[in-house]
């Protein structure tokens, strides 16, 4: 799939690939993972991660059906940054999205993990994981 992007991409004659979302699931829950700017986080400045939740069939999981917290781990060895709860804010075409603000301290791979226990009796609890490096 990423090559067909990049073929198609390389095509049209813009020159630079283009990274393709990936759905996450659990259970009856998908997520879809935002590092802000554009998926390109530096070291050092302040970078808001938001995860778009959804249930099966699409509808939206807002924050304040979910009490989420997120973990960051610096790569490979695991150790863990932060732990912090997530808030909710409006972004895109997305409302009430569970998100933070972040600062990585410096440049490499990092793991987000994403833990939320629902506040609603039609979700149980859930977890995700997300791999993301960090630039100068």
């Amino acid at each position: 799939m990423n090559r067909l992007i990049l073929g198609i991409n390389m095509a049209l004659g813009l020159g630079v690939p283009v990274v393709a979302h990936t759905v996450q699931r659990a259970g009856n829950v998908a997520a879809l993972w935002h590092v802000e700017p554009n998926h390109n986080p530096r070291a050092g400045q302040p970078a808001q991660v938001w995860v778009a939740l959804t249930r099966r069939g699409g509808q939206p999981i807002f924050n304040r059906e979910v009490a989420c917290t997120l973990e960051i781990r610096q790569e490979p060895q695991g150790t863990l940054l932060l732990t912090t709860r997530l808030q909710g804010i409006n972004v895109e075409r997305y409302r009430d999205t569970p998100s933070a603000t972040v600062t990585f301290p410096q440049p490499g791979r990092y793991q987000l993990g994403l833990a939320c226990q629902p506040k609603t009796p039609d979700l149980k609890p859930f977890s995700f994981k997300y791999g993301v490096t960090v630039g100068r």
